[in-house]
C-alpha cells in the first residue's frame, strides 16, 4: 500500500491528538504515506484550497480510513467522494459512538473497528491492515 488518508474531525483536544498519532504510527508500518487529521489542520490554504487538497487527498489514498467517534461535514463529503471513486474504506470508532446507518450499510466500507482505548484502536487496526495488505 501505498498512502492511506485519515479522514476525521479536526482535533480539538491533547486526547484527540494522540489518537491520531497513534492510528498514523500503526498506518507508516504498512503505507509509505499517512495523512491524517493533524495534517489538515496545519495546512495554511484558503478554503478552495482546503477544498481542492482535500479531494486530491482522497484521490491518491489506497485506503480511508474514517473515524467517526465525532463525525464532520467535510468528513462526510471526504468519505461520499470515496465511495463515489471505489476507495477501500475501513471506520473506526469509540465504543458506543453512533456510527450512521448509510456508512454501515455502505459496500465499500470492508470494516468498521470499535475501540475502547488507543491500545485497542493500535491492535484492532494492525490486525486489519495485517490481513488486508
Amino acid at each position: 500500500m501505498r498512502e492511506i488518508l485519515i479522514l476525521g474531525s479536526l482535533p480539538s483536544n491533547r486526547a484527540e491528538e494522540k489518537l491520531y498519532e497513534a492510528t498514523v504510527d500503526v498506518c507508516k508500518n504498512y503505507a509509505k504515506i499517512v495523512c491524517s487529521p493533524i495534517d489538515t489542520a496545519k495546512f495554511k490554504g484558503d478554503d478552495r484550497q482546503r477544498y481542492d487538497r482535500a479531494l486530491q487527498k482522497v484521490e491518491n489514498a489506497d485506503l480511508i480510513i474514517g473515524e467517526q467517534t465525532r463525525p464532520s461535514t467535510g468528513q462526510g463529503m471526504e468519505i461520499g467522494y470515496a465511495i463515489n471513486l471505489k476507495k477501500p474504506i475501513v471506520v473506526v470508532a469509540e465504543e458506543g459512538s453512533k456510527v450512521s446507518g448509510l456508512v454501515r450499510g455502505c459496500p465499500i466500507v470492508r470494516d468498521i473497528l470499535y475501540y475502547n482505548s488507543v491500545g485497542d484502536l493500535e491492535t484492532k487496526l494492525s490486525k486489519f491492515l495485517e490481513t488486508h495488505q
